[in-house]
């Protein structure tokens, strides 16, 4: 598959693809990067909130230079480094650390963050509702196409429709926010299409 030239084409060993189906299930043990790729280096696509990277400073855009886990000896520049390799990488045990050397824009030497694992629970669907001068819009953000998307995005539609029926402020509308999401299961984005009158 490296033939293909495609940096989000990979061949998936059994660990990997377990790791794989942990992320789109939302539990995990890690930092709480969302990874991908900027001009061809590991980078972080999005810090999820409240989690150790973001915590720790850690930016969207954010080149991963390096990667450092003393307890399963790992000293590992990134270059040429496959995503499900370098999540294999910088997941762990909750408790555990891994250090990652990051290099930022405007920044102009590396820095090195020692990161301290923690589980990890994220979900697909986040709803919130932007009010002013007596107008609401929901804010729908999908961070994910993974297994508990068509049940969160319900759960976020009946609790819009109760506030549009309830509240006295006007309901605007709806902002479908997909930024930073790395995809997932192709059912579940055509199941948010269909929602949303596609076909």
């Amino acid at each position: 598959v490296n033939s293909l030239g495609d940096a989000y084409t990979v061949f998936l060993p059994p660990p990997e693809n377990k790791q794989t189906k942990e992320d789109l299930n939302g539990s995990f043990e890690g930092v709480g990067i969302q990874l991908g790729y900027k001009e061809e280096r590991l980078a972080v696509v999005a810090p999820l909130a409240g989690m150790p990277a973001e915590l720790a400073g850690i930016k969207a855009g954010d080149l991963i230079l390096r990667i450092i886990d003393e307890s399963k000896k790992v000293d590992k520049d990134t270059t040429g480094m496959s995503l499900p390799e370098a999540v294999s990488l910088i997941r762990g045990p909750r408790g555990s650390v891994v250090k990652l050397t990051f290099s930022r824009e405007g920044k102009e030497k590396p820095f090195e963050v020692p990161l301290k694992r923690e589980t990890i629970v994220v979900k697909s669907v986040e709803l919130a509702f932007l009010e002013k001068e007596g107008t609401t819009v929901a804010h729908l953000q999908l961070t994910r196409f993974g297994d508990r998307t068509e049940t969160e995005w319900q759960e976020a539609v009946t609790k819009i429709n109760e506030k549009c029926n309830t509240s006295k402020d006007k309901c605007a509308g709806v902002i479908l926010d997909l930024r930073n999401n790395p995809g997932g299961y192709l059912t579940g984005s055509v199941y948010i299409a269909s929602e949303l009158g596609f076909r």
